[in-house]
């Protein structure tokens, strides 16, 4: 399915990862907003960014932010980079949990999940601002940030799993003696 990677492991092939991406583009803004609890979804490409940092490394992570925050760029209304460079900060911040020392612990998904969560959506207000967009940060923090932080706690484990199960699906084999 792909070539070896830096870390041992089998990388994805190019063809997957992009109809992974588009996917979830898609359904971020197709269907997420029709699932939204008072106004606010779940930022799907975020965690689905997260996960794949978490399972595959920083670098693998980053390569999805940028390709997911393109796509979502091109696809919402918001001013074009905000969403990539968002994304990109939060895959920073969830590939810190590569580190060895966090690396087993099962509420990693959930701590990487809400940090990266809270990254992104406080990185985005600022983008909006420093884009002279006005935005009202106690109203954008309390009413936006928060909730859809908690929200995607709620969504973290299934997507994990579901990236974890790709992961699975595209890393060799390893012979134990």
């Amino acid at each position: 399915m792909g070539r070896t990677g830096p870390r041992g492991g089998r990388t994805i092939s190019t063809f997957v990862a992009v109809a992974v991406l588009i996917s979830t583009a898609v359904l971020q803004t197709t269907v997420m907003p029709r699932l939204a609890l008072w106004g606010v979804k779940p930022d799907l490409m975020l965690l689905v960014v997260v996960s794949w940092s978490l399972l595959r490394g920083a670098r693998e992570g980053a390569a999805w932010a940028l390709g997911g925050g393109l796509l979502l760029d091109l696809l919402s209304g918001g001013p074009f980079g905000a969403a990539t460079m968002s994304l990109m900060l939060s895959s920073l911040v969830a590939g810190l949990g590569e580190l060895n020392l966090f690396r087993g612990s099962l509420w990693l998904p959930l701590a990487a999940g809400v940090l990266a969560s809270a990254v992104y959506n406080v990185a985005f207000l600022l983008i909006l601002q420093v884009l002279g967009r006005p935005v009202m940060w106690g109203a954008g923090l309390l009413l936006v940030a928060l909730p859809a932080t908690a929200l995607n706690a709620l969504a973290t484990y299934p997507t994990y799993w579901s990236v974890r199960w790709l992961h699975r699906r595209t890393r060799p084999q390893t012979l134990e003696w």
